[in-house]
């Protein structure tokens, strides 16, 4: 048995589904079972031998194909692309998450033409679809359409699986039509909504529930963790990661806690225990990165941060973060690039114009640093960096 986070009743439940694949081996049907449990079990490699098998065997069934595309999408993009073109072909119509899901890995690789493609049926059959008008917007907002994108958007604001990107979508819409009191009125309303579940996904639920428990348990972690309640988070994960020591959503969630806590290098520790297995992990490269900033540790943050930028390039908080990390390690021209970066994904972002403000103004640019200064008072008047820095760069 490959090495993973299963507890016994998950081995349990894998070594059922492989019976039924000794017992059957040319069903299709069974082999998938085996890779959904196999994935349950955080055996992603065995779950992707599973679902090839499954979907050589049984080529009419979507499912198959969609759950392997979905695992391929960090370390075989190509491969992952070509898996959920096919079950989105053979997805029936009351079915949109693999078209849905599709669409939205071509508008994360600016694939913007293919995914419009995968998106029209959608909003066809549902004109008023919040996840697929999302998908829309982005598309039309990189395409510089920020009017466009915002009516689009309407829909998706109040719908519970869209609503905090929509928000904060629309910040960026706004911002970019230089409604800038909007702009940041929305990104501060967006930063204090819940975090929004995944759209549902028929074909992946089934995985889910076979790992129920599991995901309960972050969920409620998570939610205490918003809340402040750090005593009950602890002891939530403290059962959890006693059942799944290597669980890495738990261990995610308990960096967070320590992040928090400032008991840095403890989140250090966590963060680099989800990455072992989830090394393209986006979340847990940024937290990692910011439980070193918390230890002074630039250099090793600016590693982090970059790879964190290459693995998704218009990720605006990882750039801002990458520039706080060079411009506290003396890098002044490597922070200024990073800051412009961060600004390019996110205009309405006042901390990351007053930053790099301040890299401008050492580095001699005065008059390009008191545009972005008057741009970030513009946006929020009240910020007491940039208002401290207008007080120095003035003299007073």
């Amino acid at each position: 048995m490959p090495v993973g986070v299963a507890n016994g009743e998950m081995l349990q439940i894998i070594t059922k589904a492989r019976a039924e694949v000794v017992a059957s081996r040319a069903s299709g049907p069974a082999w998938g079972r085996l890779g959904q449990t196999f994935e349950a079990g955080e055996f992603p490699a065995e779950a992707q031998a599973c679902y090839a098998q499954a979907s050589a065997l049984d080529e009419g069934s979507a499912r198959w194909p969609h759950l392997l595309g979905l695992l391929q999408l960090q370390d075989s993009p190509a491969a992952a692309l070509t898996n959920l073109a096919r079950a989105a072909h053979l997805a029936a119509p009351t079915n949109d998450a693999p078209r849905l899901r599709l669409a939205q890995a071509l508008v994360e690789r600016g694939r913007h033409p293919e995914a419009k493609e995968w998106l029209a049926p959608i909003l066809a059959a549902r004109p008023g679809h919040p996840a697929a008008r999302l998908e829309s917007a982005r598309i039309h907002l990189a395409e510089n359409l920020p009017a466009v994108a915002a009516d689009l958007l309407a829909p998706c604001l109040t719908n519970p699986y869209t609503a905090r990107p929509a928000v904060l979508l629309l910040s960026q819409a706004r911002a970019r039509t230089g409604d800038d009191v909007s702009a940041v009125a929305l990104a501060k309303r967006a930063a204090a909504m819940p975090r929004p579940f995944d759209w549902p996904d028929p074909f992946l639920r089934e995985v889910q529930d076979l790992k129920q428990d599991r995901a309960r348990s972050v969920e409620r972690a998570n939610q205490q963790l918003i809340q402040r309640r750090f005593a009950e988070a602890g002891a939530t994960l403290a059962e959890l990661l006693g059942r799944f020591p290597d669980d890495p959503e738990g261990l995610l969630v308990l960096g967070r806690l320590h992040l928090q806590q400032g008991r840095c290098a403890e989140a250090e520790a966590a963060f680099r225990s989800h990455l072992a297995a989830r090394p393209d992990s986006l979340s847990g490269l940024v937290q990692l990165g910011l439980s070193l900033m918390c230890q002074s540790r630039w250099s090793d943050a600016d590693e982090i941060f970059s790879k964190a930028v290459g693995l998704k390039p218009d990720f605006a908080q990882a750039h801002f973060n990458l520039g706080l990390a060079r411009s506290r390690g003396g890098d002044g021209a490597g922070a200024i690039a990073s800051l412009r970066m961060a600004i390019r994904c996110s205009p309405g972002d006042a901390d990351a114009h007053t930053l790099l403000a301040e890299q401008l103004f050492r580095s001699g640019a005065r008059e390009e640093a008191a545009r972005h200064l008057d741009r970030a008072l513009a946006l929020e008047p009240g910020n007491p960096r940039a208002k401290a820095l207008r007080d120095r760069s003035s003299g007073r």
